[in-house]
């Protein structure tokens, strides 16, 4: 099976563990989105002498929550669901998936750390764990859940807006992965591969950023609601679709990933932790799409 899907990549993929992956370095110039990552941005306080220090990744995550907030309750308010429910909800799904991504990170990519986290608790507020994106969804379902117990209210239904809300925001957070280039991918001559990518041991060479195939992914998806949007849809149909959307191109796409010597992630059987919470993303949003099809709740 993983040889099938390593030959489907092969026009995207030319790994090298020596020099040599482009023909010349003119080619590269032409070919290649130059080498850049965004600096922490400082800036003067004007009350009691100090500076703020503003990292790119942080501003662009908080921009893409602010950007899909607005706009889950602007399919809300267009659909007609209730809009003091909604905004309880996005509560709820902030205070659960922040903190439940930062530990899970910890679990999925660093188990050392987090054995080390597990008989010194303290060090959770003092280590840098990172955040997992898959952490976050399982910490937005919880908070979900959590939500539905005190409201006894039906999450398809205000949930929706926020699975359509998603790849707003999300393309917009994972902007702050591309100008970071946190996620290396292998070395390739692949026309969207960031030249010198300065990941591995020199001499750095051309490699795929997963961050930037990450954004257009969401950016896709993002339009493709916009399109099934026009028309009334029954509720939780883009709280299933937008699950079995993603997770077969993230499934995918770690294929890409570097090894970790090279600032890759962690494989567990030859998969990542996202390859594997992907085809539990998926399974999950096939159930959802199910229940929706066959249930009597009129389009909205």
């Amino acid at each position: 099976m993983k040889a099938v899907l390593s030959a489907a990549f092969k026009g995207l993929t030319r790994a090298s563990a020596a020099p040599g992956v482009i023909d010349s370095a003119s080619m590269a110039s032409c070919l290649f989105i130059p080498w850049f990552r965004l600096s922490p941005w400082v800036l003067n306080v004007p009350f009691g002498n100090r500076e703020l220090t503003i990292e790119p990744f942080f501003a662009l995550v908080v921009a893409g929550l602010g950007v899909g907030y607005a706009v889950a309750l602007l399919f809300a308010k267009k659909h007609g669901r209730p809009l003091d429910l909604t905004m309880s909800l996005a509560l709820y799904l902030v205070l659960f998936s922040f903190p439940i991504s930062y530990v899970l990170n910890a679990a999925f990519y660093l188990p050392d750390q987090f054995r080390s986290l597990i008989h010194y608790p303290a060090e959770l507020f003092r280590a840098e764990l990172g955040w997992s994106m898959f952490g976050g969804i399982i910490g937005t379902l919880v908070g979900a859940w959590v939500w539905k117990w005190r409201h006894k209210a039906w999450i398809l239904e205000i949930g929706d807006a926020f699975a359509f809300a998603g790849p707003f925001g999300w393309s917009i957070a994972r902007v702050g992965c591309f100008v970071t280039h946190d996620h290396p991918g292998h070395k390739t001559n692949f026309f969207l591969a960031v030249a010198d990518f300065q990941a591995g041991t020199p001499p750095y060479e051309p490699r795929h950023d997963l961050g930037l195939y990450d954004v257009l992914i969401m950016g896709t998806i993002a339009v493709i609601f916009l399109i099934l949007s026009r028309k009334p849809r029954k509720p939780g149909l883009y709280a299933g679709l937008l699950p079995v959307l993603y997770a077969p191109c993230r499934f995918l796409l770690d294929f890409l990933r570097a090894p970790v010597s090279e600032g890759g992630d962690i494989r567990y059987a030859g998969l990542t932790p996202a390859q594997y919470g992907s085809v539990l993303l998926l399974i999950a949003g096939v159930l959802v799409l199910r229940r929706v099809a066959k249930s009597d709740v009129v389009a909205t």
